[in-house]
């Protein structure tokens, strides 16, 4: 039972010194935002110091620009005068390929090459490209497309 007293009494006094800190109560305490009356030992820092620079590309309705890729676009149309445009992407390893089919726009992925053909799918359009000379498969039908060349129509 002493013990336990003699415990409580240490522990009483441990507070009472933490609570009477001379050095505690003459310190100012900083105001939150006024880097001119912090303590002296505060370094002072000028607001730039903190603010952050945004180095993305907004255009004029502030969303960010997509980041810059190859764009080659090409025209195609086969023998019954149906014209495919192709606007081919390249962004390091990865390729795209967005073709312009009756109004419609459909992306197809760069797979492995066949043939010397660069090949583009997305599992139910596949376009192969081989110089300036095109195929698109679809339900199995393949059709043939020649590059258009500009200011003239294809052979």
């Amino acid at each position: 039972m002493k013990k336990q007293n003699y415990l409580l009494s240490v522990v009483f006094i441990v507070l009472l010194a933490c609570n009477s800190n001379p050095s505690a109560d003459s310190a100012p305490a900083p105001s939150s935002g006024d880097s001119a009356t912090a303590p002296d030992m505060t370094p002072l820092t000028d607001p730039a110091d903190s603010v952050r620079t945004n180095t993305a590309t907004v255009d004029s309705t502030a969303t960010a620009a997509p980041p810059e890729v190859d764009k080659n676009e090409k025209r195609y149309s086969n023998n019954k005068g149906e014209i495919i445009t192709a606007v081919y992407h390249s962004s390091g390893d990865m390729g795209v390929a967005e073709l312009k089919i009756k109004g419609e726009s459909v992306k197809l992925m760069k797979g492995e090459k066949e043939n010397g053909a660069t090949i583009y799918t997305n599992g139910k359009l596949t376009w192969k490209v081989k110089a300036d000379e095109a195929s698109l498969e679809k339900d199995n039908v393949v059709s043939v497309y020649k590059e258009v060349k500009q200011g003239g129509a294809g052979d």
